[in-house]
């Protein structure tokens, strides 16, 4: 336990200060305070929305839950892409486990640096949103609101945190780190972007719309959609919705709109979100247990694959 401490003491104040981390940290904090301000006026123009609409009520740009969609994969990501091998490619690996430092001591160590500063980042963006956005309100979080915050932040610590261990498993199984680094870039591109254009095009091609389904409304001047349209576009939307469950960052989107209270979520698309009737945090939770179940799944699958793997792996002196 001692050792695993150490590297992860060690760990931490390079990650606190490299520049990597604060350049991202600084991204973030700037999108999610920005979108404070723009929550800020949501909240002022819909007299149903409560303090806790500050983290999703905009209409045009990004709120925290889309930052956290679109820039917390990078965030994990590049704390972890190049755990293991930097130290290879430096040498410095076979040194440190020269010393009175265990295999398992490294690995745990480093996760727990990780795990701690993107905490820290966490905590700190939304403590400065709620910092900034309480004299412009005039009011704070109820207590009912102030339970919904603190489980969006452990959702959004977990989801974190998983990209964090994804990228550790890059950095175990790959021994350069541009090659850690380009499968780090390519899975951030394929769950946070391609996965829904490629639902959109097989949902296109399994649920093809059919002709004239705008019909002109007879006395009116208007139109309509027939119902075979609208039954095929809730066909459509249902495989698009299937095919997205297999993108932690959609999952995460679902889980932290519902808690908050914000219809579509990562669905409605960028910049978009709509009020919806508010659900208590217990419906929130139950309704999407399935979805933050499988973001921890997916954290512990990918822990326990680097620890084996790293543990089993060959070490010669110079790596």
């Amino acid at each position: 336990m001692a050792g695993t401490l150490t590297v992860a003491t060690k760990e931490l104040r390079d990650q606190f200060g490299s520049k990597r981390f604060m350049i991202l940290f600084g991204l973030v904090l700037l999108l999610s305070t920005l979108s404070a301000y723009q929550g800020v006026d949501y909240i002022r123009n819909n007299e149903n929305a409560g303090f806790v609409n500050i983290f999703s009520g905009t209409q045009m740009s990004f709120s925290f839950i889309q930052t956290m969609v679109y820039f917390g994969p990078l965030l994990g990501l590049a704390l972890g892409f190049d755990a293991i091998n930097k130290e290879r490619a430096t040498g410095t690996l076979s040194i440190l486990l020269g010393q009175p430092i265990f295999r398992d001591s490294v690995i745990n160590g480093k996760l727990i640096a990780g795990a701690t500063a993107l905490t820290t980042l966490v905590l700190g963006t939304i403590g400065i949103m709620s910092g900034v956005s309480i004299p412009m309100l005039g009011f704070g979080p109820t207590l009912t609101e102030m339970t919904k915050i603190l489980a969006l932040t452990l959702l959004t610590i977990v989801y974190l945190v998983f990209w964090l261990s994804l990228g550790i498993l890059y950095s175990v199984l790959m021994k350069r780190t541009a090659t850690s680094i380009m499968a780090s870039i390519a899975t951030w591109l394929t769950f946070s972007i391609i996965i829904t254009i490629l639902a959109s095009v097989v949902a296109s091609f399994l649920v093809p719309l059919p002709g004239g389904g705008f019909r002109p409304q007879v006395g009116s001047g208007g139109i309509r959609m027939s119902e075979e349209f609208i039954e095929a576009m809730q066909e459509r939307n249902a495989v698009m919705s299937t095919i997205n469950k297999i993108s932690p960052t959609n999952l995460y989107s679902e889980a932290a709109s519902d808690i908050l209270g914000v219809a579509g979520g990562f669905m409605m698309g960028m910049g978009r979100q709509e009020f919806q009737r508010t659900l208590t945090l217990g419906e929130a939770l139950a309704a999407n247990w399935a979805n933050i179940a499988t973001i921890v799944v997916g954290l512990v699958i990918c822990f326990a694959a680097s620890y084996m793997i790293f543990l089993r792996s060959e070490i010669r002196p110079g790596d």
